[in-house]
């Protein structure tokens, strides 16, 4: 993992050997938004490119933005209980704050400027 923080992060299957709840608190960053992901999700595609955009755009200093394959880490998705894709899970100072469901980019740009702060 590089480490500027405004990187979008892709997970490595391997990681499932590693505890995620301790990958997202050891990086000590202030504010943290995970996608959960399929390959094979319509909204999932339909949204991930303005993820991206926000990641070098309008967030870079102060989100980071994590994605994470269901199928290819799908330890990871049990841990967080995803049932649906995509679903985006803020976490602020470590801890989970915020759970967002769909791929509603208004909604999603909304919580993330809500829960940033």
């Amino acid at each position: 993992m590089k480490s500027d923080k405004t990187t979008m992060i892709g997970v490595d299957p391997a990681i499932e050997s590693f505890s995620s709840r301790r990958v997202i608190i050891s990086i000590r960053i202030p504010y943290l938004e995970h996608d959960f992901f399929a390959t094979w999700c319509g909204p999932c595609l339909r949204i991930a490119p303005k993820i991206e955009d926000w990641s070098s755009g309008d967030y870079k200093d102060n989100v980071v933005f994590l994605k994470c394959d269901v199928d290819q880490a799908e330890a990871v998705s049990q841990e967080f209980n995803v049932e649906a894709m995509p679903t985006f899970v803020f976490f602020k100072d470590g801890k989970e704050v915020h759970r967002v469901v769909g791929a509603n980019v208004d909604q999603l740009k909304a919580d993330i400027d809500k829960h940033r702060q």
